[in-house]
């Protein structure tokens, strides 16, 4: 299997990294390959730069689609999965929606931490919540104070952060169980160490979007 990931950034700072995250997700005889845009915003944080992302991605997929099985948006946003899904009439998965139906399984209130800098970024992620139908199950949006392009800077910070989010909403809760979903790929890898803090279930995107993809991929292709 072949399986193209899309970074809807017009830069590839992220590209290599990205790539050994998801070759430690997918099973071993997946090949990946992570590409970025030749153009676009530097981060999707805000309605312009989801526009923005989302024609791009589109242009960029349509390009590249037909040397793969499936192709994944990696971005919690999804910006242009249904339009390209509906171009390619191929298997595309955005993070979003990846991370969102596979936390629903869990059958607990939703909580979404992300990046939350921009106020705009939550607003656009609520519209992205509607769309796609969680809004009844996603009880909440928690953005930590930084934007994408800080979270590598110290991932000590990150963790401290999102742990201390993770637990105002555990708190809030009263002991019940919650599902934490990372409204980041940028947090990508940092899952499991949270999980082992919250105790709590923590959904990482790029893990969510690897496992889904190879799943729709086993159902659909011959061995």
């Amino acid at each position: 299997m072949r399986v193209l990931v899309i970074n809807p950034v017009g830069h590839s700072t992220w590209n290599e990294s990205d790539r050994a995250l998801y070759k430690r997700f997918l099973p071993s005889d997946v090949h990946v390959d992570v590409v970025s845009l030749p153009r676009g915003p530097t981060t999707v944080e805000t309605a312009e730069a989801y526009r923005e992302a989302a024609a791009l991605v589109v242009e960029r997929g349509r390009e590249l689609f037909s040397g793969y099985d499936g192709t994944i948006v990696n971005c919690f946003l999804d910006p242009g999965v249904e339009e390209l899904r509906y171009e390619t009439k191929s298997v595309v998965i955005g993070a979003g929606e990846a991370s969102l139906t596979l936390a629903k399984l869990y059958g607990h209130p939703i909580y979404i931490i992300t990046v939350g800098a921009e106020e705009e970024t939550l607003n656009l992620m609520w519209e992205r919540v509607v769309k796609l139908g969680f809004e009844k199950i996603v009880a909440d949006i928690v953005g930590v104070p930084f934007g994408v392009m800080d979270i590598d800077r110290d991932r000590e910070r990150t963790l401290s952060l999102l742990f201390n989010a993770a637990k105002s909403v555990t708190s809030k809760r009263s002991g019940e169980k919650v599902t934490i979903v990372l409204g980041c790929t940028g947090f990508g890898g940092i899952a499991e160490e949270l999980q082992n803090l919250v105790k709590m279930p923590v959904v990482d995107p790029v893990k969510a979007s690897a496992l889904l993809m190879v799943s729709l991929l086993r159902l659909l292709l011959k061995d």
